[in-house]
């Protein structure tokens, strides 16, 4: 009988080892595939609609006549486009009547990326605006930007000496570019909407307890892009030569319908 239990024991053991050897590998296998995930947009449903008067819909640079230099590329910001049918009811991308330039954010003071086509030198001023519900401005005066190492994308963060963004409220944010020092009705201009709003209590617990690669795709797939974008950006800019961050931005990009934008440089720019 003591032989038959020494058996078992020993077979139990074998057995006990060979799950455990399993259990390893099914949790090594599950965190190399989180870890290639790749990042997608997933559009946000909104709590509530921004006016639909004057909200912007073009991702691209307009101006009156425009002298900054013609480019391959248009000045463009990189925020997805949200958009909703004509009852409200929001749909997948390109599929709608209404399309916003929105971005969601849980910052107080975001960070907004912009693709810039032009050389320093054939800029003459660059500013940046940003408006609350009522037209009142959120800063002093429009935030003068100074580029350098253009082309490329550039970021624009508001600064902490500003009013934060209130919870809820949509906010009207214009980029402004000048090539001509002889009139400023001629800016390009690209123009957007940013929300802050509050994440789930799950969401939150999540984003304690995972890697900065991690926060981006979950941030992705509860639709804030703003702090998606930022996290992998600022990623990204820490190191430089990581090719698995350079496809984690391109496929986000290409998410929301930014193909042409996904494999530009992000070089050092930009003071304000």
């Amino acid at each position: 009988m003591a032989r038959i239990n020494l058996l078992s024991l020993q077979k139990a053991l074998v057995l006990s080892g060979f799950f455990t050897v399993i259990n390893v590998t099914q949790l090594s296998a599950q965190s190399q595939q989180s870890n290639t995930t790749t990042i997608h947009f997933v559009q946000p449903v909104l709590e509530r609609q921004p006016e639909n008067r004057g909200a912007p819909r073009d991702r691209r640079g307009a101006g009156t006549r425009g002298d900054c230099p013609v480019t391959n590329k248009p000045l463009t910001t990189l925020v997805p486009l949200v958009s909703i049918t004509a009852n409200h009811k929001q749909v997948t991308t390109g599929t709608a009547n209404m399309q916003y330039v929105l971005g969601l954010t849980t910052a107080e003071h975001p960070t907004f990326w912009f693709y810039v086509p032009y050389l320093p030198k054939n800029i003459n001023s660059v500013k940046f605006v940003l408006l609350d519900e009522k037209n009142n401005s959120l800063t002093k005066e429009p935030i003068p930007i100074t580029l350098s190492n253009t082309p490329g994308v550039i970021r624009v963060s508001v600064p902490t000496t500003e009013k934060p963004l209130e919870i809820g409220q949509y906010y009207h944010w214009y980029f402004l570019i000048d090539c001509n020092p002889q009139s400023r009705s001629e800016d390009i201009a690209v123009e957007g909407l940013v929300q802050r709003i509050v994440p789930n209590e799950e969401l939150t617990r999540r984003l304690k307890t995972t890697t900065p690669r991690q926060q981006v795709a979950l941030y992705a797939q509860a639709g804030i892009w703003q702090d998606a974008l930022t996290t992998l950006g600022e990623l990204r800019a820490r190191q430089p030569q990581d090719a698995s961050l350079a496809n984690d931005w391109k496929n986000l990009l290409e998410s929301v319908g930014l193909e042409n934008i996904s494999t530009e440089a992000i070089p050092p720019c930009c003071t304000l």
